[in-house]
């Protein structure tokens, strides 16, 4: 989902990030088998269960197993409803969900994501740490083309990188460990590091946000000015060839793709395209998107809400498949101006909060799950740490902290988006808990687009409604790995905590950090988590091999399906 990036260093103190990089990288970039992680803690690869390629869902959570695809069959258009126009394809510049639902399709990160969420080298070759931890050295697929024809070397790399570090959270705090980005020869790059960073490799991997690599003859162009759609060039299965606001982006296969040949498993492995074209359909009203679905006009929605899942029934023509969580509802709070900024106020909200209201209002019983962690259950991360501030409900308490806190009666604006309607949904019970509490609350609605312009504006805002997405480590959600995230959470005792978790090789000390980072979280109130959000994939019955070769968490992708007619 969202999550802005300033392109200037506004925040005093950026995080550098330093984890153990995913158990078993290098040696599945050496053909060796990985070691398996310890029982005892986390492992710096903490692994999904989402169900597909053979996975197995976590125990309790609700899904319909996929059915056998058949054979492939080449050609077709396959058409998305998104739930809105976004602002560009610039995946450096913005990490918004719809971006990246399109945007890895045409282009591909140095290293991906498997079935079982190992970090391993999609346009890399292999990954190489020298002894002292100081020198990271990557060497490059030959014979890549990116879609203007051009090949794909090590100029390209570094140009994108340093584009993508001065716009990206994850960059910005990757960039406090590095002294230089050097191209070694045409195929070869280093990170020259002042202090190890184990966790680069899945700090440069394919996630919202991410690093895409660019032609360097493209990037030269605009510097960290967002690329325009004749820009949109990568090295994806699929180009771009119309993108029409607020009417369509159209994708066809790229003749030229050069992928791997391992079989497809999670985001990583072969990539068939046997789609001819994809379509993304901006369609911000919910019941057409619905109604588009059922007549056949879209073969996949970007968002439904159960209410929606519940009406459609048993439609032999669809296929609703209920997932493992893929996000959790969040009320971020903006600390860096306005009254926002008075920990004992950002308290007083979290107290005032019932959450399963707001999932009753976000996703309906049955599509949600309480829950203090702020790593989803699937991952080894997860702690209820805490959890004595969470879902308090407690509008007395509310009070007593806002007066404690000098609130004087200050509009407090929500920022939110209907096209979003899980996001409005909660921010419409929120506002009423707030009010119920003693707050004066002002909600604002308006599109993504706008929502996304104004929350880069620190004093347009006090909150708003979003998700954090599924991430494998917690080095990769932003509002934990850098400064710079909405809401822009930076206390010094954040600072230390994170370095620690993100610098620390022993499992066990990592864990130890992360739950102080969770119970910062609770203490220092820079957002409210709200629900466990469950995944729901709307899918034509049409649609074959979706979930069965791609993750959905960090959005699907159609480079292994097919349409059967």
């Amino acid at each position: 989902r969202r999550s802005s990036r300033r392109a200037l260093l506004k925040r005093a103190a950026i995080l550098g990030l330093g984890a153990p990089a995913l158990a078993g990288l290098g040696a599945a970039c050496r053909g060796e088998e990985p070691a398996a992680p310890s029982p005892a803690a986390p492992s710096a690869s903490p692994q999904a269960t989402s169900p597909v390629a053979g996975q197995t869902p976590a125990a309790g959570q609700p899904t319909q197993a996929p059915t056998s695809a058949g054979e492939p069959r080449r050609g077709g258009r396959l058409r998305v409803a998104t739930t809105g126009q976004p602002a560009g394809l610039d995946m450096h510049i913005r990490a918004q969900r719809t971006i990246t639902l399109i945007g890895w399709h045409m282009y591909e990160a140095l290293f991906t994501f498997d079935g079982n969420y190992e970090t391993v080298p999609m346009l890399a070759a292999g990954y190489e740490v020298s002894d002292d931890g100081l020198t990271a050295t990557i060497p490059l697929r030959r014979g890549v083309r990116f879609h203007n024809g051009e090949e794909m070397r090590a100029a390209d790399v570094v140009a994108s990188f340093e584009r993508w570090a001065e716009v990206s959270s994850l960059g910005i705090a990757i960039s406090e460990f590095l002294r230089e980005v050097v191209e070694v020869d045409d195929y070869t790059v280093e990170f020259r590091l002042s202090s190890p960073l184990v966790a680069l490799p899945s700090m440069l991997a394919r996630q919202s946000g991410g690093l895409s690599i660019h032609p360097k003859s493209v990037l030269d162009q605009v510097g960290t000015e967002p690329l325009t759609p004749d820009l949109y060039i990568g090295t994806g299965p699929y180009q771009l060839v119309d993108f029409q606001p607020d009417r369509f982006t159209l994708l066809r296969r790229f003749d030229g793709y050069v992928g791997l040949d391992s079989p497809p498993s999670g985001y990583a492995g072969r990539k068939a395209a046997y789609l001819d074209e994809i379509e993304f359909v901006p369609m911000p009203d919910e019941a057409a998107r619905v109604a588009g679905l059922q007549a056949g006009d879209f073969h996949y929605l970007e968002e439904i809400i159960p209410d929606q899942v519940e009406a459609i029934g048993d439609d032999p023509s669809l296929n609703i498949q209920i997932l493992p969580p893929r996000s959790y509802g969040v009320l971020i709070m903006n600390t860096i101006a306005g009254p926002m900024t008075n920990v004992k106020l950002r308290q007083a909200v979290l107290a005032a909060v019932d959450v399963e209201a707001t999932g009753q209002a976000s996703h309906g019983e049955g599509y949600f799950e309480p829950d203090p962690g702020i790593m989803l259950p699937q991952t080894r991360w997860h702690s209820t740490v805490g959890q004595e501030y969470y879902d308090q409900g407690n509008p007395e308490r509310a009070r007593q902290l806002a007066q404690e806190a000098g609130y004087d009666g200050t509009p407090l604006r929500i920022l939110t988006t209907q096209e979003d309607l899980g996001d409005y949904n909660a921010a419409v019970v929120i506002q009423q808990q707030l009010q119920q509490a003693g707050f004066n609350v002002q909600l604002e609605v308006m599109d993504e687009a706008t929502l996304d312009e104004m929350l880069e504006d620190d004093n347009r805002w006090e909150m708003t409604t979003n998700a954090y997405v599924f991430r494998p480590d917690p080095v990769l959600i932003a509002a934990f790995a850098s400064c710079t995230a909405d809401g822009g959470w930076c206390s010094d005792p954040k600072v230390e905590v994170a370095r620690r978790l993100q610098t620390e090789t022993d499992p066990e000390a990592r864990f130890k950090a992360f739950e102080e980072l969770q119970m910062l979280w609770y203490t220092e109130a820079p957002a409210v988590k709200l629900v466990n959000n469950l995944g729901i994939a709307p899918l034509s019955a049409k649609v074959k091999n979706v979930l069965e070769t791609t993750h959905f968490e960090i959005e699907p992708e159609f480079t292994n399906c097919w349409l059967e007619e």
